[in-house]
């Protein structure tokens, strides 16, 4: 469900939705001419900490505006802007992109971090640990400083365990001996970590512990650990299904490599089933014909047309390919995707790319993975949202151009509230870096010499030298005790020096500029937002009611009040 309009320009005595809780249950947020909004859909966007300590009132606002998003898409749908052209073009791209997320998820991500791997990580998520170690590093470790070897280190390793066992406490031992830069300072100590948090071998090693223990050498990519676990205690959580997409991403961070590397085996699989191969004497003609072509700037698929290369620039499941069939395929990205190239390597990648985004797609599409439920809803939300899209622009947006007549009006109606420029000082100065010398000038003022003659010559503030130091006319608050000791002072009235960042300043009052208007052309723009805002939402106002005419909308407040309460009772 879409929920990316709100205006706060609604009050709610104009939401005249019908409230009908009596007919619905708590499941329920709200009916389009019957059609349910499941109370799920609206908190699921909206945690319980954006309405802590908030009214009904407050629930209300966002509610209404939830719904009224709804009936906006629901319109949409029903007046067939989902069939467009316009629109359909993007569910095509909408597609191909998240069929290629869809099957890096089924045929990488699931093969690398199972459900059975995830619900591993789920038992061992609910634990905290309060663990020591003494860490020695040695020559090849990551960010290690020490010369010693590996040899060199295992051997000392032995040494700290018999000393250990002699009753040495781990913790004047891990002062004294561990390469962590904090153990030294504190026994070792590592303070409470869960699952996730360390090194795959020294973490599999840590919950393997039991209080007290102290581990066996454990090797990581540090270098050589011993462990001491102090204590475990258990974690308040949700039940697996609630966990497991945040412990997927998880565990996803920790097989990166892993997911790399099948990852790479699985595009180079559906290369060479394929029969992927570039025609490379074509591709060398093809950039004689580029290098004399005026296409470089271009996006890709537009140098191509411009070229008009003819011969095949490469071999796919049996066919020659080249140029026709690559603008198809840049055609099938966003505008502000579509790739550039200047060389041939470049040119070279993009053809892998668009090869091997296209093997992708085509080996969702042949295991169906275009029927699964949930691709099919992504899809249809993202429809959804570009019909609702299309409907704002076209009853909200279409023709919105006020006139200079119209901008002059809005303009003269707010100037006082909206436009208005505070009182301002307006400053000659001479800065100087050198204290000694700041006080010379300041005599020579006293003297009679012009503070603007020396400015011309002297000042170090280079912005402001060739207009005789003459500072852009500034509000209270800048330039710290200078600024303050400008507004305290007469026109033609001089002070300094006064410290000022790393410098003196010598100033002297030019002019106060009284509080007014800004002048109209200064804030054109803002008042063309401003007017176009009031614009929209009028707009906003007036489709909602002509809508409410035509479907009928409950909506069921009591339930999101209970859902709510509920989980502040139970924090």
């Amino acid at each position: 469900m879409n929920t990316r309009f709100t205006t706060a320009l609604f009050s709610l005595g104009l939401l005249m939705l019908v409230f009908a809780c009596s007919n619905m249950d708590n499941d329920t947020l709200a009916t389009i001419d019957g059609k349910p909004i499941l109370l799920e859909e609206f908190t699921s966007k909206n945690p319980a900490s954006r309405f802590a300590d908030k009214d009904h009132d407050f629930f209300d606002t966002k509610v209404d505006e939830y719904v009224r998003t709804a009936l906006f898409s629901h319109a949409a749908v029903e007046q067939g802007l989902g069939e467009t052209d316009d629109v359909q073009d993007k569910k095509i791209k909408a597609e191909k992109r998240q069929m290629l997320q869809h099957v890096y998820t089924k045929a990488i991500l699931d093969a690398v971090v199972s459900d059975e791997y995830v619900r591993e990580i789920y038992e061992r998520s609910g634990t905290e640990l309060n663990a020591r170690h003494i860490l020695l590093q040695f020559q090849g470790t990551s960010r290690s400083r020490s010369d010693r070897t590996k040899v060199e280190a295992l051997a000392l390793m032995g040494q700290i365990n018999s000393r250990l066992l002699k009753g040495e406490t781990f913790e004047e031992l891990a002062s004294e001996f561990t390469d962590d830069p904090s153990g030294k300072e504190n026994g070792g100590d590592l303070g409470w970590f869960g699952w996730g948090k360390m090194v795959g071998p020294f973490q599999e090693t840590a919950f393997n512990l039991k209080p007290g223990e102290v581990s066996e050498v454990v090797e990581t990519d540090f270098g050589f650990h011993i462990i001491k676990l102090e204590a475990k205690r258990e974690l308040e959580r949700g039940d697996f299904e609630t966990e497991k997409n945040a412990l997927k991403q998880q565990a996803s961070r920790e097989k990166s490599a892993e997911l790399g590397q099948t990852a790479n085996r699985f595009l180079e699989a559906q290369k060479k089933s394929a029969g992927f191969e570039i025609l490379n004497e074509n591709v060398r003609e093809f950039f004689v014909a580029y290098g004399v072509s005026d296409v470089k700037n271009d996006a890709m698929d537009e140098a191509l047309i411009k070229i008009n290369f003819e011969a095949p620039l490469f071999k796919l499941r049996g066919e020659d390919l080249g140029s026709d069939w690559l603008v198809g395929e840049v055609k099938m990205l966003d505008d502000g995707q579509k790739p550039r190239f200047s060389t041939e390597n470049q040119f070279l990648g993009l053809i892998d790319q668009l090869v091997t985004q296209n093997l992708i797609v085509s080996y969702g599409h042949e295991h169906k993975f275009d029927q699964d439920e949930d691709f099919a809803e992504k899809i249809n939300a993202l429809v959804e949202r570009y019909a609702y899209d299309a409907f704002i622009a076209k009853e909200i947006n279409a023709n919105l151009s006020p006139s200079e007549e119209e901008l002059l009006a809005f303009y003269d109606a707010n100037k006082a509230d909206k436009y208005m420029d505070k009182k301002k000082v307006l400053v000659r100065e001479v800065f100087a870096k050198d204290s000694l010398f700041a006080v010379t000038l300041k005599k020579r003022i006293d003297a009679g010499e012009p503070l603007e003659k020396l400015a011309l010559r002297y000042t170090e503030r280079k912005a402001t030298k060739e207009g005789g130091g003459l500072l852009p006319a500034f509000q209270e608050g800048r330039y710290g005790t200078m600024g303050k000791t400008a507004f305290s002072m007469v026109v033609g009235d001089i002070a300094g020096p006064i410290k000022l960042g790393n410098g003196y300043s010598i100033i002297q009052l030019e002019d106060i500029v009284p509080e007014g208007p800004k002048p109209y052309g200064k804030v054109k723009g803002r008042v063309r937002t401003e007017i176009l805002s009031d614009l929209r939402a009028s707009r906003t106002e007036n489709v909602y009611k002509d809508l409410q005419k035509d479907y009928t909308v409950k909506v069921n407040y009591s339930a999101v009040y209970a859902f709510y309460d509920s989980q502040a009772d139970e924090k």
